[in-house]
């Protein structure tokens, strides 16, 4: 707990590339809550904006990125050894008109990508983190977690409303369904 009042629907956790912290969101409210591993003392508590639902770090950088579930966006910090601080929300919609409201986000195995699944507009967003573009392919219905490859060469959203998966190719940072 932190300072007594308990979290608001804690969702779901990830650790630091050396597995000192973990990293919990708030589902329910707008904190990722950091606790210290061995211990499960609190360490520090962040804004990850509006109903943050998932949580992973990148490979490369160990920096953490939380999906907005309530809003458009990924919001990124910095690694745990910089104190987490924010440093930018990236979104997952091209149209800023849009709601995404991103849920299960993946990273790459080497750090260099993410792919979302956004149920509001029923598209998943494949983000390039050197370019810090994004682009979006159609899947189905209530998309709501993904996972990808090791090698990057294609990845999978899960499909909660019509329990399918779309098996999503990536080439040169563009998503592409192959199946349903």
């Amino acid at each position: 707990t932190h300072h007594g009042d308990g979290m608001n629907n804690p969702h779901n956790m990830w650790t630091d590339k050396d597995q000192k912290v973990i990293y919990q969101t708030e589902w329910f409210d707008h904190y990722l809550t950091v606790f210290d591993r061995k211990t499960g003392a609190f360490v520090r508590r962040r804004d990850a904006g509006l109903a943050p639902a998932h949580v992973m770090t990148r490979t490369n950088n160990d920096q953490v990125h939380v999906s907005q579930n309530g809003d458009n966006n990924v919001r990124e910090f910095d690694s745990l050894e910089n104190g987490n601080g924010f440093l930018k929300d990236i979104p997952m919609q091209l149209d800023p008109n849009e709601s995404a409201h991103p849920h299960a986000h993946w990273m790459s195995a080497d750090g260099k990508m993410m792919v979302a699944p956004n149920p509001d507009t029923e598209n998943t967003t494949v983000y390039t983190f050197k370019n810090h573009t994004g682009k979006t392919a159609d899947v189905g219905h209530f998309p709501i977690a993904t996972g990808m490859m090791p090698d990057s060469s294609k990845y999978y959203v899960a499909n909660f409303l019509d329990s399918k998966i779309s098996v999503v190719t990536i080439s040169n940072g563009v998503p592409t369904v192959q199946s349903d």
